[in-house]
């Protein structure tokens, strides 16, 4: 179980100076657009790998004309309060984001910190998942893996960094043969890799869906699954390596790759009939509510992780289904949860307590 228990902010995006504690379960932050409601949710999510939910560089996390940020956070992990320090060191002139868990930023610390802490995110433009790009929705998938194995991202980015590798080769003069022959074995075997966590994810989301329409009304009968045309065909590694090597020539003369888990998109089939995109934003927005949920009924029963729930400007687009499907996350989970919103009305439905926070520019 973790619980964020207090924040501070200095230099931190709009905030020079900002303190405020916590309920263990519901907090509700409302105020205007701009007022730095977002920045909050941001400034918890940093606590885990990367750059936070809007994928920031850090350098932008620096509030204007200052040098540096620092996040201090007090975190409740099984009972046991730890102390968390977040802020900015330069090398080189790059910018690098450092974690300390009780003045510590070893390894052993920050893999228990990392084996920890998991986080369930909403965020205003999932209203649009299935209209958007392919890559947004490859991205949301892999940020739900993530949620239960924080390792996924190394391998996302071992496959990234060799695409790349295997694409300098190819627009080279003289290619070194047996190191791109050595790359494109290492593309093989990630790209299979992560094919095989992608199709498991979607499958538990899947089995998690239809398990839970015995004690819950959803609008939609909802089917994930995986577009992917050279996927389909159950590739196996040689059969994965011999297209990569005949497809040298194309992806020299145009760029890239053109096979590949960072190919493929993912696709919603409601009630058997129709793809998810023809849906309206606010039936975009059940179908990915149903999937947080379902995801934290896998990670909470199954894999005994207790995620941290982000839920951005969630205000909107919240008809009686999705007020339903928020509910029953709220009262189904012992978890945290941090919602925002322009208006505290937005929340009247909120039958639980919860502590609510207006945020002033």
């Amino acid at each position: 179980m973790v619980k964020i228990k207090n924040i501070e902010f200095y230099n931190f995006r709009n905030f020079k100076n900002f303190k405020t504690s916590f309920d263990d379960k519901l907090n509700i932050l409302f105020g205007n657009n701009g007022c730095g409601k977002t920045n909050i949710l941001e400034g918890i999510s940093l606590v885990a790998k990367g750059k936070g939910i809007r994928n920031a560089n850090i350098i932008n996390l620096i509030k204007k004309q200052e040098d540096n940020f620092l996040i201090k956070k007090n975190l409740e992990i099984q009972k046991n309060e730890f102390n968390i320090e977040i802020f900015t060191e330069t090398n080189k002139e790059k910018f690098k984001k450092i974690i300390k868990l009780n003045g510590d930023s070893s390894k052993d610390s920050l893999n228990f910190l990392n084996q920890s802490v998991s986080f369930l995110i909403f965020l205003p433009e999932m209203e649009r998942l299935f209209q958007s790009s392919p890559s947004y929705r490859r991205n949301f998938l892999d940020r739900l893996i993530f949620s239960s194995r924080n390792d996924y991202n190394i391998l996302i980015n071992k496959y990234k960094k060799s695409l790349i590798e295997r694409n300098k080769l190819l627009q080279s003069y003289n290619i070194d043969d047996d190191w791109l022959n050595r790359i494109e074995s290492d593309i093989c075997l990630l790209g299979l890799e992560i094919y095989k966590l992608r199709n498991l994810q979607l499958n538990i989301l899947n089995i998690e869906l239809n398990n839970m329409k015995k004690d819950h009304n959803f609008q939609f009968d909802v089917k994930l699954k995986i577009k992917d045309d050279f996927e389909n065909t159950e590739i196996n590694s040689e059969e994965y390596l011999t297209k990569l090597i005949n497809s040298r020539a194309y992806d020299k003369q145009f760029g890239g790759t053109k096979i590949g888990p960072h190919k493929s998109d993912i696709i919603s089939i409601v009630n058997n009939e129709f793809d998810a995109s023809l849906l309206s934003t606010g039936q975009q927005k059940t179908i990915v509510l149903m999937i947080l949920l379902g995801q934290c009924n896998h990670l909470v029963n199954h894999k005994k992780i207790n995620p941290i729930f982000l839920f951005d400007e969630i205000g909107s687009h919240l008809d009686k289904y999705n007020r339903q499907i928020l509910l029953d996350m709220i009262n189904r989970f012992d978890i945290q949860f941090f919602l925002t919103g322009t208006d505290k009305n937005l929340f009247s439905f909120v039958s639980t307590n919860a502590k609510f926070y207006n945020i002033t520019d």
